[in-house]
């Protein structure tokens, strides 16, 4: 009798883990499908797939309530392009905590390689803990589904002690090296104070509104209006930043397909620092 209800259990537990992995496959099915459809929907080469396969997706700004100041006397000369919000800027020299929200070992150790790119060219350093309450920078993975890829900008994150401050919304083990440094290197430059180059006061882009924002918001982003607005067309003011000449290799710009603007102009994706983005990180933080 008892032989009898372990092989019963046995085949429910077969079928069971059967059921599981069929689900699994066709959840994968359904959402290839829909990502086939996705592409299919978006007009010319608003159709191009990131590196790992997924819909492209930019980061999405953070407010900040820093009262705008000058980063310092020296920094009149900066040479280099780039953008860096003013009052945003951490000590130089700063050791900043790193404390991860989740997340598994690889994706941590992935994250803080490409966030070291950065001090190379700074006078900062980037270290790991374990006490959340010393912590400067909070980073999480996908933290309660948000797939989005965020930061706080620079000494902003003091505002929000004890909360997430970065979310990374899909990386994971499998992810390529593309991938982390596309992410992390521009949402890092956010965390030690830079801003969005495609805002900079400089930058002339003749934008397609209507394109932009039937692509916005639309899906992966389903952005409101009022989203779109702030997050591409609305340039920092010049008090409000420290910036020289625009840079279009800067990893802290968007990607601009052609069908965005009206003069056929165009941005290419980017995972690297730009020659600029060292230089004007450098000055910005110089050792």
């Amino acid at each position: 009798m008892l032989k009898k209800c372990l092989i019963v259990m046995a085949l429910a537990i077969a079928v069971s883990s059967c059921k599981k992995d069929s689900d699994v496959e066709l959840q994968n099915e359904q959402k290839l499908s829909m990502d086939a459809e996705l592409r299919a929907s978006l007009p010319g080469n608003l159709n191009q797939m990131g590196a790992n396969g997924a819909p492209l997706k930019v980061c999405v700004d953070k407010f900040t309530n820093s009262r705008p100041i000058i980063l310092g006397e020296d920094d009149d000369d900066v040479s280099g392009r780039g953008v860096a919000v003013r009052g945003t800027k951490w000590p130089n020299g700063k050791t900043l905590r790193v404390y991860f929200i989740n997340g598994g070992q690889i994706v941590r150790d992935n994250v803080m390689k490409f966030a070291r790119r950065w001090a190379n060219h700074a006078n900062l350093h980037f270290v790991v803990t374990q006490n959340k309450a010393e912590s400067d920078i909070r980073v999480g993975f996908k933290v309660n589904g948000d797939w989005g890829h965020w930061s706080w900008i620079g000494t902003d994150a003091n505002e929000h002690k004890g909360e997430q401050t970065m979310n990374f919304g899909d990386l994971d083990r499998n992810s390529s090296d593309y991938d982390y440094g596309y992410y992390v290197l521009h949402e890092f430059g956010h965390a030690i104070g830079l801003g969005h180059e495609h805002l900079s006061p400089l930058a002339n882009i003749n934008w397609d509104k209507p394109a932009v924002y039937q692509y916005y918001m639309g899906p992966p982003n389903n952005w409101t209006r009022a989203q779109v607005n702030s997050n591409i067309f609305d340039k920092y003011k010049p008090r409000e930043v420290r910036n020289t000449a625009y840079d279009t290799n800067s990893i802290m710009h968007y990607w601009i397909p052609n069908e965005f603007t009206t003069d056929n102009f165009s941005v290419d994706e980017n995972a690297y620092l730009s020659d600029k983005d060292k230089i004007f990180i450098k000055r910005i933080y110089p050792g």
